[in-house]
């Protein structure tokens, strides 16, 4: 039986909903907030127990209660789960800050790179934490589509953290018979690896897009796999990490889900509409687009070569037929 605790979900997107959902089931008190004013998903939780915004058809636990002010999601929770978008993480660290407990574990969920400094999202909650919980702060990454995770589908990621008592509080606080917590202490490679699979799953949406066959997804997954593992080692972390769930695991589970918002927005300029007007028939976050500009302004800042990285950058920023550049680039392989 598990010790049942507070807890806070920052984001009540479709991953912050499956998150809390998790944590609900398993006996906790879970609080969930939503960020940038967007009330629809906690009224939807709060009146039909499911976020049809952006987790349809999901009944949820009556142990989530929607918080509509951060202070009040955040009052006396043990462990706080940070699931927002990666450009909305300083917003809402900096107005979180004040109202976290002194002891609370500060968990970063969100994918992606801060845009202006090229910071990983534990640094950015590092930066506006007081100093005696920047010890306490972990990162959760690896294959995991939201709409399974809450169908109690089985789950393995990384959970990493230099502290590893925290580690231990997480995976009490989160693992059962289907989500499974493996533990490292390389913070930099599963924040890394998180963030920029997203980048190389729009390359696999366009070979669906243009009618390619998984011999060239194969052969493109394992070229992203080496660069993300290059720029792993260059800003400090372990190369081996991206051959664990957050790395190879995360790339294949987002690349191949017919779902993912990289690979359907990928596919959009797989057949040859620009990323401008891909971006406006999304209407959703899609976190390869920033995330693709950070990995090659990064690759640049630690002279890593990233050849695939720039040619993706190409296809989602030109105002040319993307499909010239990714064919140029797969007939160079």
């Amino acid at each position: 039986m598990k010790k049942q605790i507070t807890i806070a979900v920052l984001g009540a997107g479709n991953m912050g909903t499956a998150v809390a959902q998790v944590l609900a089931d398993n006996g906790h008190e879970v609080r969930i907030w939503n960020w940038e004013g967007d009330h629809l998903p906690l009224q939807q939780i709060e009146k039909y127990h499911e976020n049809k915004k952006y987790l349809p058809k999901v009944k949820l636990s009556k142990n989530i209660i929607p918080k509509y002010k951060i202070e009040k999601a955040l009052e006396n929770a043990a462990i706080i789960f940070f699931v927002v978008p990666s450009g909305a993480m300083e917003h809402t660290i900096s107005f979180a800050a004040r109202s976290i407990q002194h002891n609370a574990i500060l968990v970063d969920v969100s994918k992606g790179i801060e845009p202006h400094s090229l910071r990983i999202m534990t640094e950015i909650i590092a930066k506006h934490v007081r100093a005696s919980l920047r010890k306490n702060i972990v990162t959760i990454s690896g294959p995991a589509v939201a709409g399974q995770m809450a169908s109690k589908r089985y789950t393995a990621m990384n959970v990493a953290s230099a502290n590893k008592s925290a580690i231990k509080k997480v995976i009490d606080a989160m693992e059962n018979k289907y989500i499974k917590l493996v533990p490292t202490t390389d913070v930099i490679g599963v924040e890394v690896g998180g963030s920029f699979k997203n980048a190389y799953t729009i390359a696999v949406g366009m070979c669906d897009g243009l009618g390619l066959g998984l011999n060239t997804k194969a052969a493109l997954l394992t070229y992203a796999l080496r660069e993300i593992a290059d720029l792993i080692k260059a800003m400090g972390g372990k190369r081996d990490t991206a051959y664990e769930l957050a790395g190879v695991g995360d790339l294949i589970g987002t690349s191949l889900c017919p779902e993912s918002r990289n690979r359907t927005f990928g596919e959009y300029l797989g057949k040859g509409i620009s990323g401008k007007q891909a971006l406006k028939r999304m209407k959703q976050t899609v976190e390869g687009v920033d995330a693709v500009n950070c990995l090659v302004r990064l690759a640049e800042r630690h002279k890593v070569k990233t050849p695939f990285a720039e040619a993706i950058f190409t296809c989602v920023n030109t105002k040319r037929d993307p499909r010239l550049t990714f064919k140029k680039f797969v007939s160079s392989l």
